[in-house]
């Protein structure tokens, strides 16, 4: 080369070369092939963020609405009875009665709405205080319920519902007095106490869930039980 340009700048050099030398046409194909490998791959990858972000939004729907679906239905009978009588008591804890009736002027009124009559029935006393008395309407089944308050706040449920057919659960049972032996029966942070008067399904039910309530809670059911004395009308 510099034999051939011996006295040849640089950039006399270039003019030559540019001036020169062939020149050939890019294939028609070539500028769009760079084009694409230059730009970013729209096609193929624009779908990633509107997938992620429906994939979000989804579990963020999941997590928020899955722990308020209502549980499956338990298969024993017994379970369903109690976790009926559980919610309602909830409910109450939460609300309040639908229509709170005071005993015992709301007798007549209680039995014609429920079906159960009440030969007796505990008005309260000291450690329990009687609030309001109500019918309700559980696992298809009219009823009663009657809740009282105790000394440090526990509201506890006292409830009655026709069964004819509900069986005592036996490994459940706890001997009170030497006279009683109900069902002691827990669910979602409540204990509930189960036995049967006949053709009825009788329950008390509160949040005293530990040892140490389990004393005050055997009395209770004994205050109830004792002075209480339902019976189907129909």
């Amino acid at each position: 080369m510099s034999d051939q340009f011996p006295d040849a700048s640089d950039e006399a050099l270039s003019r030559r070369l540019g001036t020169e030398l062939p020149r050939y046409a890019a294939p028609p194909g070539l500028r769009a092939a760079v084009t694409r490998g230059g730009s970013p791959r729209r096609g193929r990858l624009a779908w990633i963020a509107p997938a992620l972000a429906a994939v979000a939004t989804a579990m963020v729907l999941v997590l928020f609405f899955v722990p308020a679906l209502p549980r499956l239905a338990p298969q024993d009978p017994v379970q369903r009875f109690t976790r009926a009588v559980i919610a309602e008591h909830t409910r109450v804890l939460m609300w309040g009665a639908r229509r709170g009736d005071f005993i015992p002027a709301a007798l007549p009124w209680l039995t014609q709405e429920s079906g159960i009559g009440l030969e007796r029935v505990f008005e309260g006393d000291a450690s329990l205080v009687f609030i309001d008395a109500e019918p309700v309407y559980l696992e298809g089944r009219r009823g009663v319920a009657l809740h009282y308050r105790d000394g440090d706040g526990h509201l506890v449920t006292y409830a009655v519902l026709p069964a004819p057919g509900l069986r005592m659960p036996e490994r459940e049972r706890v001997p009170i007095g030497g006279r009683f032996r109900p069902a002691l029966l827990r669910d979602s942070g409540f204990s509930a106490w189960f036995w049967k008067q006949g053709e009825l399904a009788c329950f008390i039910v509160s949040d005293m869930v530990s040892e140490a309530d389990l004393e005050r809670f055997k009395d209770y059911f004994v205050r109830i039980r004792l002075a209480t004395e339902p019976f189907p009308i129909y």
